[in-house]
């Protein structure tokens, strides 16, 4: 009895080290986004890039040197299509998505961490609101997220990539891509160790 409450005790204790060594910080993000509607297929347009803005929380939680960061977004994608010529024309695109990545990360140096992971994003307006032509997209999004060190600890600067994979285009003669830069800042609601 005595050897199987010390086995107990043994595996609660080193599962609570191993628990206590997870850091877990809620925070804000808001920043600007620098987005196109990449075109496959015959189009007398040319795609342009459309400035804009995103912003929700995120969750970073950390294990030794890497990073899981599930996010909740509103981000504004889309561009800008431009015909040139005689009949010049310019159509702004405002995709409205609610986007949710999940980053994972790790951590080469104190204040770094390199990211990679999916977005899943899901449009808010159709097309007869100059939104996408499909619901649903799914990306690929890479990134470097950095913590300030100094006096504005609580502050951390996200640059990141969002490669979209799903056609959101509803017509069949030409395919349409999101491609996003992002620049974030986000605010930390605890202090980082």
């Amino acid at each position: 009895m005595k050897v199987r409450l010390l086995i107990l005790f043994a595996l609660s204790f080193a599962s609570f080290s191993s628990f206590a060594q997870f850091q877990g910080v809620f925070g804000l993000k808001v920043g600007a986004n620098s987005s196109t509607t990449a075109q496959e297929g015959i189009t007398p347009y040319i795609s342009r890039f459309h400035t804009s803005f995103h912003l929700g929380g995120i969750y970073r939680l950390r294990y030794k040197s890497f990073v899981v960061q599930p996010e909740l977004l509103y981000s504004l994608k889309g561009g800008t299509f431009k015909r040139l010529g005689v009949n010049s024309q310019i159509i702004r695109n405002n995709y409205n998505y609610l986007t949710v990545p999940l980053m994972l990360g790790w951590i080469p140096t104190e204040g770094i961490a390199i990211q990679a992971g999916p977005e899943f994003s899901y449009a808010l307006n159709t097309p007869k609101t100059n939104g996408p032509g499909q619901r649903s997209d799914t990306g690929i999004a890479i990134g470097i997220h950095y913590d300030f060190l100094d006096m504005a600890e609580k502050f951390s600067l996200n640059l990141r990539y969002i490669y979209g994979l799903n056609n959101i285009s509803d017509n069949s003669i030409v395919k349409y891509y999101n491609r996003t830069y992002q620049v974030s800042i986000v605010y930390n609601f605890y202090k980082k160790k």
